[in-house]
């Protein structure tokens, strides 16, 4: 089963849950309007779809729906699905969003000739084609090091950050500074021998006093550096090297080409299994 960290639906629930009761302009006669390797798609599908993509066009609706059939099918015979209680969540979140119950959803629904079982195995569709095939896709999907790279290099210019920890000390307690060294070389323990407070930066180069930062960017991951100017003494130990790129960092960048590969594999995926399929539109 799908996790209860599937990510919001993108668009279609907001607007969804805002018309769905009041946007039928008269009574719904259910038929088959497509069908998908002998599963049907009916009009109430259709319906539902006009709302939930924010569109008149039947057309546009329809082939729309039959890839949501066909990942579904898809997954179905993957074993994936959505749990229940995320789907009741979402019928009573529609039911909130319109001010009423679900026994009133379910009464305004049954006028179109709709059920919320209609409605809920529509969104349990549309979960499955937003959300619950990455779970099969992220077995076969990744970013590798050298994606990064290559996309460092396709966004240009790459801003290094160095996250260190920094000991200011007055240099009339230079001496006391150095009994302490002789016992700890640990930051924190140091500034609690001297009474003061590591501070935390995240600079790029040249922020800092120009003595601490030609150490703190010559130094390794975990090393002690100093640095002093006519008052102070600075003690400091980089933490960490961070990479940003065009405002992103790191995990950022990785979690934004991770979903573009997502996006691709599935448009693959759905591009092969039209070819497989027996597709079939009646209007």
């Amino acid at each position: 089963m799908v996790g209860e960290n599937l990510k919001k639906l993108s668009g279609g629930i907001l607007l969804f849950t805002a018309l769905v009761v009041f946007s039928f302009a008269q009574g719904l006669v259910d038929r088959v309007v497509a069908s998908v390797n002998g599963d049907p798609i009916l009009e109430s599908d259709v319906k539902l779809g006009m709302l939930f993509y924010d569109t008149t066009n039947r057309r546009e609706v329809i082939s729309r729906l039959v890839d949501v059939w066909l990942i579904n099918q898809f997954l179905q015979g993957k074993g994936i699905g959505i749990q229940e209680e995320l789907l009741d969540q979402t019928l009573i979140k529609i039911a909130q969003a319109n001010n009423m119950s679900l026994e009133r959803l379910q009464s305004e629904l049954q006028k179109e000739g709709l059920t919320l079982r209609d409605l809920k195995e529509f969104l349990r569709k549309q979960f499955l084609f937003s959300q619950g095939i990455y779970a099969v896709l992220l077995r076969e999907v990744n970013v590798s090091a050298l994606d990064l790279e290559l996309e460092k290099l396709r966004r240009g210019e790459v801003e290094v950050k160095r996250l260190v920890e920094v000991l200011v000390v007055d240099k009339k307690d230079g001496e006391r500074l150095m009994r302490a060294l002789e016992k700890t070389k640990d930051l924190q323990e140091l500034a609690k021998a001297l009474g003061l407070e590591v501070e935390t930066l995240l600079v790029k180069k040249g922020e800092l006093v120009e003595s601490l930062d030609k150490e703190v960017w010559n130094a390794k991951v975990g090393e002690l550096v100093f640095g002093e100017d006519r008052e102070y003494i600075y003690v400091a130990k980089v933490m960490e090297v961070r990479e940003e790129y065009k405002g992103k960092s790191l995990e950022e960048l990785r979690e934004e080409l991770l979903e573009r590969k997502l996006e691709e594999r599935k448009r693959e995926l759905l591009q092969n299994l039209r070819k497989r399929s027996f597709i079939r539109i009646m209007g």
